[in-house]
């Protein structure tokens, strides 16, 4: 009997059963919080000690499907349908209105609908306020820098959705009853493509001031390239900060040669994303290269897989960047590196990270070092890639440091 009934509680927090009206109710000591932040999309379990819990479910589902859905077009996914004529304009009445409150309320709304099919549109759903709900997903929105979402901490505070919000009316919202009269008999499909017009909305509004401004070559020269990348390198991120700057100044060195290059997150296993390294480049869709950026020296460990690697996706090199190869008493060595790759029997090429960084800034032009730098900040923000507070506050002050000595060579000549 214990076997049946905790099989029937786990299936509930699932959300394989949910109670009528999507309420998830029961007493026990494990209970389900949200995902942690730009972590894959699941359920986390917790041994808080709440009792009687009675919370609704949808709520929660709406903001995770919302946050995942403003996530695929911040990363570059297109809209493959606009609502129609009808529908779009009564979506673009409330994403246009003067209250950032009602902009995310409509953003909730519409993906709202789409998890609880019983959801009367004049009504406003239970559970709304809180940590599940409109301080989640406007805390959530904040750390995405989107500016439609105007800094609002709750949402549903703010439009006075508190204690017992059955008696709102929402069609007597002048915010609202436009909204909600046009887009009442939308069918499923045009339910979901006002969703993703909503969120595809909210991540083109997507502003981050760029950590270096339009500075000058007077400026930006290579020997102060050398210093800004030297500070970034011996920042602590586990690895994150050092990719994507090697990714970003590759994706400015292949710009030319119309190659695509393309990074990953730096803990996403391989397996996950079926990607052949940490950095892949591409032409014309199709994979000749990959990269294994590291900052550790596990590598050395993992030469088989990247062998492997190669095999699955028929590259003929594989390239490690990685730090400290100048200073190893074995890879610094020529003869040393081939004695130890002769037995992989693939081109596998081995190479300090300093070394690369400093080629690519010799390379490059001012303009495209600056980009590179500016690109490098955008890998950080966005919440597939990383999206870590700690590494982002980490780089802008490195530039900062940097911008202040650049600052000062200038004024003392």
């Amino acid at each position: 009997m214990g076997l049946i009934l905790g099989e029937q509680i786990l299936k509930q927090i699932r959300g394989d059963k949910i109670s009528e009206g999507g309420h998830l109710s029961l007493n026990s000591d494990n209970v389900v919080h949200q995902f942690s932040l730009f972590s894959p999309l699941k359920i986390q379990m917790s041994n808080s000690k709440q009792t009687n819990v009675n919370r609704n479910i949808y709520v929660e589902r709406a903001v995770n499907s919302a946050l995942k859905r403003i996530d695929d077009f911040i990363s570059g996914e297109e809209l493959q349908d606009l609502p129609s004529q009808t529908y779009r304009r009564a979506c673009d009445s409330v994403l246009r209105d003067r209250s950032a409150s009602a902009r995310i309320a409509g953003l909730f709304l519409a993906f709202y609908r789409l998890e609880d099919k019983d959801w009367a549109l004049s009504k406003v759903p239970k559970g709304i306020r809180g940590k599940y709900g409109d301080k989640r997903l406007s805390n959530e929105l904040t750390k995405r820098f989107l500016t439609l979402h105007g800094n609002i901490t709750a949402f549903g505070e703010n439009l006075g959705w508190k204690g017992d919000v059955d008696k709102v009316d929402l069609l007597s919202e002048s915010h609202f009853k436009d909204w909600i009269t046009a887009v009442l008999e939308a069918n499923k499909d045009e339910q979901r493509i006002m969703a993703d017009y909503f969120a595809s909305r909210f991540a083109q509004s997507r502003i981050v001031l760029d950590p270096l401004p339009p500075i000058g070559e007077n400026i930006l020269t290579f020997v102060r390239a050398k210093q800004l990348f030297s500070r970034i390198l011996g920042l602590r991120s586990n690895g994150y900060i050092q990719q994507f700057l090697i990714a970003g100044l590759l994706f400015e060195f292949r710009q030319i040669q119309g190659s695509e290059v393309i990074t990953h997150h730096p803990n996403a296993s391989d397996t996950y994303d079926n990607s052949a390294g940490d950095i892949e480049e591409k032409k014309e869709g199709i994979l000749f290269r990959a990269y294994e950026v590291t900052m550790r020296p596990d590598w050395q460990n993992r030469i088989s897989d990247f062998r492997n690697k190669m095999d699955k996706f028929g590259l003929s090199k594989y390239t490690i960047i990685a730090y400290g190869i100048n200073k190893d008493s074995q890879w610094s060595v020529p003869a040393q590196m081939a004695l130890t790759l002769d037995e992989y029997g693939r081109d596998i090429a081995i190479i300090d990270i300093e070394d690369v960084i400093n080629f690519l800034a010799a390379e490059l032009s001012s303009e495209q070092l600056r980009k590179a730098v500016n690109h490098t900040f955008d890998y950080l923000t966005n919440p597939r890639l990383c999206g870590r507070q700690e590494f982002i506050d980490a780089y802008r002050d490195a530039v900062d440091q940097w911008l202040d000595q650049a600052g000062d060579n200038k004024t003392q000549n």
